[in-house]
């Protein structure tokens, strides 16, 4: 629904009682110093005037006039000012004297009343009398309110229940019924209604028989969203985002950062979003919810905050030395706000070998070989890369280092298939003599040395026995087992016996040895006091032991 202006002849609702100016018996009476008008309606300011009666200036004449700028002596008429053109009227009866007192009466009506004409009105007589100039101070306090939609919710238990009062500052007098519109349509009289904010739409209020609507009271409508400076956002610059709704009542502003997944994270309540010195992590969505009691609006908007290059780096395919003749690719890569552009240089040359991220050396020779690097560059800056050395190796080089590789391959195929061979051999003729792989017996390091010229008289008879020198015999034996756990000492030794273990050792065995003696009545006493010892030395698995008592 369009506003209309308001029926002409409303009055406006005064706020104080009738004042009374004057000096003497120059006087003026307002009806009310404060007036308070609803915009866009009609207000009439009423006074009278009086100033005494002088015949010797009949007919009298009086000039009026209202202002609001200017002083006392020089005031600016209403009707010559540029803010109430076409707006503004006075009237006023005819002056009566009655031979003392003269008496008129004077209105000023303001029509299309607008907040600026919120100001103190006052009112200026002239009449023919000598000195016969009157200014009324301090005036009429004007003020213009409007119809206004209050929203509330009275239940917090039920947000979308809200209340619409239709309210002034005027404080209209009497029990006001008030016309609400929804849309644009009439919905019915009513002091308040109840409205579902949630559903949308537009809402206001009229005085019921004057015609005057209040604003419109909506939920925000969808935001704009501008960027100061406008254009390109370089990184460390300074940068404001601003969010605007046209809503009533006006809306809060809530800004957030959208991440990839969608969820936003609350930056800055009210607006504007302002970065003092912008990063390129500041770049990424934006949103702004405009929102106030009737509802909801959003709108994003892209910031892409552009940079130099960074972390400029440099790497070779195939990496490594190069053979002479073969070719190498050198790339280049940068982190960059547009997409950097790549220049290759050499160690120690200023002009340029190659543009592009990729350098390709084909051929290469030993004159390429040195330290080469690149440089990035966009419109907001530039940076160079670290030294990759190219190193060239010959080809005859290359091939020799190839040759030594494969004759040390073969010639440690070789030895392992030799000591397999090897190993093969000593099994089967393991085998071939009967016996079992784990009872090979080992070759003896060390022949074995007996004297067993005191054993063999042992056994021989007296009679038989060859005479033998009078002094101890010494028998020195080493035995070599075999690697059977199972092995026997012979019986024949008496008092033997054989345990079998897994490591080597070293023992000593003492033989009593009965010296043969000429003389026959001394024998009892040679074996009492003569012994002759006989070291045995037992190698290798298994440990054994001998043990030998004497022998008869």
């Amino acid at each position: 629904m369009t506003l209309r202006s308001a029926a002409r002849g409303f009055i406006a609702f005064l706020l104080s009682v009738p004042a009374l100016q004057g000096i003497d018996q120059w006087t003026v009476t307002y009806s009310s110093s404060n007036v308070c008008a609803l915009r866009k309606s009609t207000v009439d300011i009423n006074c009278t005037y009086e100033y005494p009666d002088n015949v010797l200036y009949r007919p009298t004449k009086v000039y009026t006039l209202w202002f609001t700028k200017g002083s006392n002596d020089q005031p600016v008429d209403l009707r010559g000012d540029a803010d109430y053109t076409g707006r503004v009227g006075y009237s006023g009866g005819e002056v009566s004297c009655n031979g003392s007192r003269c008496h008129g009466t004077c209105t000023l009506r303001i029509k299309d009343l607008r907040e600026s004409d919120f100001a103190v009105y006052k009112f200026r007589f002239t009449t023919n009398q000598p000195r016969g100039e009157y200014t009324v101070d301090p005036g009429v306090t004007l003020f213009v309110s409007d119809l206004q939609v209050k929203v509330s919710f009275p239940d917090p238990t039920d947000p979308t229940r809200g209340e619409l009062e239709c309210h002034s500052r005027c404080g209209l007098a009497g029990n006001h019924l008030y016309t609400w519109f929804r849309n644009g349509e009439n919905v019915g009289q009513r002091v308040n209604s109840w409205v579902q904010p949630q559903s949308g739409g537009s809402y206001s209020c009229a005085v019921e028989g004057h015609n005057l609507s209040s604003p419109l009271v909506y939920a925000p409508k969808t935001p704009s969203v501008t960027v100061s400076p406008s254009g390109e956002i370089e990184e460390g610059s300074s940068v404001t985002l601003s969010c605007s709704s046209d809503a009533n009542p006006a809306a809060n502003y809530t800004w957030f950062k959208v991440n990839g997944d969608n969820f936003s994270r609350d930056t800055n309540h009210g607006q504007p979003l302002f970065f003092r010195r912008i990063l390129s992590t500041n770049s990424g969505q934006y949103r702004c919810d405009a929102q106030n009691k009737l509802g909801k609006e959003s709108v994003s908007i892209s910031i892409n905050v552009q940079y130099g290059p960074n972390h400029t780096s440099v790497y070779s395919s195939p990496s490594g030395g190069i053979e002479e003749g073969s070719s190498v690719t050198l790339s280049c890569s940068s982190d960059a706000n547009p997409a950097a552009k790549y220049t290759w240089f050499r160690e120690h040359e200023d002009s340029v070998r190659e543009s592009g991220q990729n350098y390709t050396i084909t051929n290469i020779t030993s004159e390429h070989e040195g330290n080469y690097y690149c440089q990035a560059h966009n419109a907001f800056g530039r940076q160079n890369s670290s030294f990759l050395f190219i190193k060239v190796t010959s080809s005859s080089l290359t091939a020799m280092v190839a040759v030594s590789t494969i004759v040390m391959l073969l010639a440690t195929i070789l030895l392992l298939v030799f000591l397999w061979m090897r190993r093969k051999r000593a099994f089967r003729k393991a085998c071939g003599q009967g016996g079992r792989p784990d009872t090979v017996e080992e070759p003896h390091p060390v022949p074995v040395y007996e004297n067993a010229s005191a054993l063999t008289n042992q056994m021989v008879p007296t009679a038989l026995r060859e005479p033998t020198e009078e002094h101890d015999d010494l028998h020195y034996a080493s035995i070599h087992p075999s690697r059977s756990k199972n092995q026997e000492v012979p019986r024949w030794l008496p008092g033997s016996r054989v345990q079998s273990d897994q490591t080597d050792a070293l023992f000593y065995s003492v033989v009593n040895v009965k010296r043969p003696n000429a003389v026959p009545g001394e024998r009892e006493k040679t074996e009492a006091t003569e012994t002759s010892v006989l070291y045995s030395t037992v190698k290798n698995n298994p440990e054994i032991e001998v043990a030998a008592a004497g022998f008869k």
